[in-house]
């Protein structure tokens, strides 16, 4: 034989492995690596807390706000001037029926705005630019604001060579069923 093949040589892997110390026992490895869930909680507790916190401020707020208020109500009848309750009462009233007027003027506003086919990007824009305190006031007011800023159109484009397409016309669904039983009788699939 020209070509012997080379021999292995056989080792034994056991004698280059270490022995464990006897004394210490194997040192456990965490299975799953720590995820940091539990830091992510710590600051939602603590923002939680201090909206607790705040909310618990504004209700100990309305409490003493009701007791001076009552406080004063209480001062005011005892000295008889029932003409200072009324005139704040009257205050308070006119401040009630402003805000739900100016309520009232944006809420309609907004559907002016809608209704005239401004879109919600544009709405915020052109909010501020109608003004009036009646209804009369706000049209006119957004009809010279459509003069000036028309609302977005739909996507249509405007250009010549593109013109609306042409809806279908309605067929009648009878008419329609005597036309398909005609031609199956005529070619046959239909006797009678």
């Amino acid at each position: 034989m020209l070509f012997e093949k080379p021999s292995l040589l056989r080792l034994n892997l056991q004698h280059f492995a270490e022995d464990p110390p006897v004394n210490e026992p194997p040192a456990a490895e965490p299975l799953e690596p720590q995820t940091p869930v539990v830091d992510n909680k710590i600051p939602y507790d603590r923002f939680k807390q201090k909206v607790d916190e705040a909310n618990e401020l504004k209700r100990q707020l309305a409490e003493l706000t009701k007791t001076k208020e009552d406080a004063e109500r209480k001062k005011l009848e005892e000295q008889n001037e029932f003409k200072a309750l009324y005139e704040k009462a009257q205050a308070d009233l006119e401040k009630i029926q402003a805000e739900a007027q100016t309520v009232k003027l944006e809420s309609l506003k907004t559907s002016l705005l809608v209704n005239a086919g401004y879109t919600g990007e544009q709405l915020e824009r052109v909010r501020k630019y109608i003004v009036g305190a009646s209804e009369e006031e706000l049209n006119a007011s957004l009809e010279e604001l459509k003069k000036d800023i028309p609302p977005k159109s739909l996507g249509v484009d405007p250009g010549a060579v593109n013109t609306p397409r042409q809806q279908p016309q309605q067929k009648d669904l009878a008419e329609e069923g005597r036309s398909i039983y005609e031609r199956l009788k005529a070619a046959g699939k239909i006797r009678r």
